[in-house]
């Protein structure tokens, strides 16, 4: 085999089948409990998703990933099928948006940018393994992240090299603009503007915006709207979201407070640090600008303001956590290895930064299935004890003995409500811990 598929191969199996793993060993928590019980209720067809979608909207979470969430706890192996490689996927179209193309599996460098990216990510997104598994964040947050760059990508490779597209390119770009506005609340004035700004530039440049390109941004705008329309949004959280102004919510918190929304996802930026030394190392060895498209620093240089716009939407946001911060620490990764990347031309830089690689990607993978080869087992033991109780029961189980952490969400049962709700819902008489558990003060809801 020749060395680029051979380093692919090295870089990918490893992640994939740990994220395999980690899907499989997955526990039902907070959420995900609702979407197990409906499952149990009606079957997955499409009249009944529908029909969920619907509710969803006018009743409950809005957003596309709602219905993402609901899709991957469909009973059977779907989850752990699809999600790594859509998890895969939001790597890969990162890279793909550094490099300006799409990443070739025959060349070494590119599987180095998307390690990079991937080992970046690792290191600084706030709840990493929630992320990953956790699906309703994985759902709401990592999907719609997937669908959003997945949308933006045929403006970022026709800002490299223009290509004429076909007119049944029109309705895909409607459809998935629709859905990219759908999916979150926060990142939709991010996207609709990098879309906006992608044809002011194509104009600049002496361009007639393509069908398929005011397609794309007319699709993302209408789906904003109706996401910030839906009925559900004065409902959600005990209607939270219109109880204040956008600005009251601003006005309401210190100016402490609002600096620390903004700066959330950039908390753990300083682990950035060794990539930024390789690269101006890299420079200082070759003293040699790299030959970098006019196209692919202004996307790195939009990338970044999109990240901070996406930081600075959180102000308005009646709701906070580390979840929501990881659209911004993705775009601000992809943009870091764009620029950085390029300067490690040497045998001695490419070295170091592959062991840097190495490291984050090989830390990730090995708290990653230590915490849910653990959850997994504790959580089957309650499961277990839960579906064989009989009728009227009162089942008791034992705490989640992994604390709450960027990896893990920490114990559910901790909230009385979670427990009777479930509990009903299995025609138990009760669900109780045979000790107290840390309460986690964060609801875990999308």
């Amino acid at each position: 085999m020749k060395r680029g598929p051979l380093v692919w191969f090295a870089v990918v199996i490893p992640v994939w089948i740990t994220l395999v793993l980690c899907t499989h060993w997955e526990p039902v928590l907070r959420d995900g409990w609702g979407h197990v019980q409906w499952h149990r209720t009606f079957s997955t067809t499409p009249g009944n998703v529908w029909t969920f979608a619907h509710e969803s909207y006018v009743h409950n979470n809005p957003r596309l990933g709602q219905v993402l969430t609901l899709l991957v706890y469909t009973p059977g192996p779907w989850h752990e099928l699809v999600t790594p490689l859509v998890e895969l996927a939001l790597f890969y179209l990162l890279a793909l948006h550094a490099l300006g193309r799409r990443p070739s599996l025959q060349r070494a460098d590119d599987a180095l940018m998307f390690a990079t990216i991937l080992a970046m990510v690792a290191l600084v997104a706030p709840l990493i393994g929630q992320l990953l598994f956790y699906r309703p964040f994985t759902g709401n947050y990592l999907f719609s992240l997937v669908i959003g760059l997945g949308f933006l990508a045929p403006y970022r490779l026709h800002a490299e090299a223009p290509v004429v597209r076909r007119p049944w390119w029109i309705p895909i770009m409607l459809v998935l603009g629709y859905a990219t506005g759908l999916c979150n609340e926060h990142t939709g004035p991010a996207f609709i503007a990098m879309t906006a700004f992608a044809l002011f530039v194509f104009w600049r440049r002496g361009e007639r915006p393509s069908a398929w390109m005011l397609a794309g941004l007319l699709g993302v705008v209408a789906g904003f709207i109706a996401l910030y329309v839906a009925p559900a949004q004065s409902i959600r959280y005990n209607a939270l979201a219109t109880s204040t102004s956008l600005f009251g919510r601003v006005a309401a918190r210190s100016t402490l407070d609002n600096l620390r929304i903004i700066g959330g996802p950039y908390a753990a930026a300083w682990k950035l640090v060794p990539w930024l030394a390789l690269g101006v190392g890299g420079w200082f060895v070759t003293r040699q600008i790299p030959p970098v498209s006019r196209a692919r620093l202004t996307s790195s240089l939009v990338a970044v303001a999109a990240s901070l716009a996406i930081a600075v939407t959180l102000l308005v946001s009646p709701k906070q956590g580390g979840r929501l911060d990881f659209a911004s620490v993705c775009l601000l990764c992809a943009a870091l290895a764009s620029l950085v990347v390029p300067f490690i031309r040497t045998h001695a830089t490419r070295a170091v930064a592959w062991a840097l690689a190495a490291l984050a990607i090989a830390y990730l993978l090995f708290n990653s299935i230590v915490t849910y080869q653990k959850a997994g087992e504790e959580f089957r033991t309650r499961f277990d004890a839960i579906s064989s109780a009989p009728p009227r029961g009162v089942v008791t189980v034992t705490p989640y003995t992994l604390p709450r952490s960027r990896w893990f969400l920490g114990e559910d049962f901790a909230s009385d409500g979670l427990r009777f709700g479930l509990a009903w819902n299995r025609n138990l008489a009760g669900i109780v811990l045979d000790h107290p558990a840390e309460a986690n003060d964060d609801p875990g809801g999308p």
